[in-house]
């Protein structure tokens, strides 16, 4: 699973994003091991527990467990539909006739991103690598529309 570096202003949403490790798309990994929140006061518990969004889980001492429901995943993707957030999954492929290469999945906001993002982990062993070298030998693609 592919995560997302952000921050959501409703918070609602913001605690969902958050119990799913902050995921490019919710809807996918419907069994990721990151989808928790703790709940420690009886108020937050009673907030959660009256949302379809969530599912109660253990208590164990004072912390209560909840897990996202897919009302939630589904309510978290028309979230960030609606507020245009603008990262995405690319599959970007640096095809060099001198190295074994396959198509890495990128998170980034548009294709230059994705492609520069991926040169910086190439250059970690090939550090003699130009980007535009790197460019020549390398497409990216949206990987789900």
């Amino acid at each position: 699973m592919k995560s997302v570096n952000r921050y959501l202003k409703n918070k609602a949403m913001d605690h969902i994003d958050h119990a799913l490790g902050r995921p490019v798309d919710p809807r996918e990994n419907a069994n990721s091991y990151r989808n928790y929140y703790a709940v420690g006061c009886n108020a937050e518990k009673a907030k959660f527990r009256s949302s379809p969004h969530w599912i109660e889980g253990r208590t164990l001492e004072r912390m209560t467990y909840f897990h996202v429901s897919e009302a939630g995943r589904a309510a978290l993707a028309e979230h960030l539909k609606e507020i245009g957030d603008p990262h995405r999954l690319f599959q970007v492929h640096y095809d060099h006739p001198a190295y074994q290469t396959w198509p890495v999945l990128v998170v980034a906001k548009s294709r230059a991103a994705a492609r520069y993002s991926y040169f910086l982990e190439v250059t970690d062993t090939c550090p003699d690598l130009t980007f535009g070298e790197f460019c020549k030998h390398t497409s990216a693609r949206l990987a789900r529309t």
